[in-house]
């Protein structure tokens, strides 16, 4: 399955970090757990840029083969790193396999392999604050509070 080129292609990785958010400045950053139908039309509409190491590439076609994501297997890995233009990233959650200080080993025998469970998260980054939109949000709740309050008022007569 190809993905188009898009310029606001989505990140998938493994891992998170904090250099992915470096490229945004001050933002919100939504998380959701999103299911595979999702992903695919976001990937479809946006395209999609793989961040894996190398030794991760049975994991990619494990991830491939059980939900039909069609993802490029890169050779080297691709720094992700969020931007104005690319501000989507989908972490690939593994369950089953053992970890060194939290982190996934470089290699897992294909049994071990077969006891990876899998669940998607899309993290957003927005470019306005999330102090930002509240402070907005309340100053359009009040602006409608006085709309609803001048359109209903009476007059002593009544």
């Amino acid at each position: 399955m190809g993905y188009p080129k898009t310029g606001n292609e989505v990140y998938v990785s493994f891992s998170l970090s904090n250099t992915m958010f470096s490229g945004i400045g001050k933002g919100t950053i939504t998380r959701e757990l999103v299911s595979v139908d999702y992903l695919k039309d976001l990937f479809q509409k946006y395209g999609v840029i793989v961040s894996a190491k190398p030794e991760q590439r049975r994991l990619l076609e494990l991830v491939n083969e059980a939900y039909g994501l069609g993802l490029e297997i890169p050779d080297t890995l691709k720094l992700a790193r969020l931007s104005e233009k690319n501000r989507r990233l989908v972490l690939i959650s593994v369950q089953g396999l053992k970890r060194v200080n939290g982190s996934l080993l470089p290699s897992y025998s294909e049994e071990e392999f077969q006891e990876a469970t899998f669940e998607f998260v899309k993290y957003y980054v927005q470019s306005r604050h999330y102090d930002d939109l509240v402070a907005e949000n309340n100053k359009l709740k009040s602006d409608l509070e006085s709309e609803i309050a001048w359109r209903t008022r009476t007059t002593a007569d009544e």
